[in-house]
């Protein structure tokens, strides 16, 4: 699952932020940003105290719900997946999702809302499927690709809903044999290959979103073994966004996947440098990573 930040996270959807011209949201929007910028940065406590803050400001806005919830998202896939940081996303993305159905019952055409429920189903069906709760995961999936297809309606070429598709058919194909009759009866179809493929599409647009297709990509290949794949993209992400500790450190870790010792060795020393009082398992871990050469 990153100095200007201006696209969405992985996320993926923070490019939905909207821009409404009182003072009151004025403010709102640039203490937003603000804690947005401090998230890419994985300054993850200054991001979340101003989350909070802002969710006491206007408990009725889902969109710092929303950004809350991608702490624990983005620890999960990409710091290393744990049942703690899988309960906490659950938690805060429920409540992200009763914020944003009850936004979208006063204004049903708020593409928006139905913007954020997509990434926040669809991210529930990816956590729930990494603890192998397939049932929850076909069914959050299901939700999110409801809300996905609404955007497909209106441009089925828009990156943001590329994102959604790709994730849900790439779930769909991850479903054990044995529970592939839940799927058939709710008929439903997509495959891994099929994932790929509109995520890689995703990731090649022009767009501020091609970046949180970029994130999902490199969770996606990794868990299939395809770490040249994963290389790829985490190149380009890490390049751009240096002070990201969870970027430097897939690259190192990939690196050292496609049997590159020396780079990755100097990639894992560029990790332990790294100041983050966040993230401080991935420098224990590249300790450890560098004392195996």
């Amino acid at each position: 699952m990153k100095k200007k930040y201006v696209f969405w996270v992985a996320s993926v959807f923070f490019g939905m932020v909207l821009a409404i011209p009182t003072q009151a949201q004025n403010a709102y929007q640039q203490k937003l940003d603000k804690g947005i910028q401090a998230f890419y940065q994985t300054d993850w406590d200054s991001a979340g105290t101003i989350f909070d803050e802002l969710k006491q400001d206007n408990n009725k806005d889902p969109r710092a719900f929303f950004f809350d919830a991608m702490i624990p998202f983005w620890e999960y896939f990409f710091a290393g997946q744990n049942a703690r940081a899988a309960e906490q996303f659950l938690q805060l993305s429920a409540e992200a999702i009763e914020k944003s159905n009850s936004r979208l019952r006063e204004n049903p055409h708020d593409t928006t809302m139905v913007l954020m429920l997509s990434g926040l189903h669809g991210y529930r069906s990816l956590v729930a499927a990494g603890e192998k709760e397939y049932r929850t995961a076909i069914q959050s999936g299901m939700t999110g690709y409801k809300y996905t297809r609404q955007l497909l309606a209106l441009d089925d070429d828009d990156p943001k809903a590329l994102i959604g598709k790709g994730i849900f058919y790439y779930m769909i194909g991850s479903v054990p044999g044995e529970l592939r009759w839940m799927t058939n009866m709710m008929g439903v179809k997509g495959n891994k290959s099929q994932g790929f493929e509109i995520l890689e599409k995703a990731a090649q647009t022009d767009s501020y979103v091609s970046n949180d297709a970029k994130m999902v990509l490199v969770y996606l290949y990794k868990e299939e073994q395809r770490y040249g794949d994963a290389l790829k993209h985490i190149e380009d992400l890490r390049s751009r966004y240096t002070n990201n500790i969870i970027f430097q450190f897939n690259y190192a870790e990939l690196l050292e996947k496609v049997d590159q010792p020396l780079a990755a060795r100097e990639a894992y020393q560029t990790v332990m440098n790294m100041e983050n009082r966040n993230l401080r398992t991935l420098k224990m871990q590249s300790r450890a990573r560098l004392q195996q050469f």
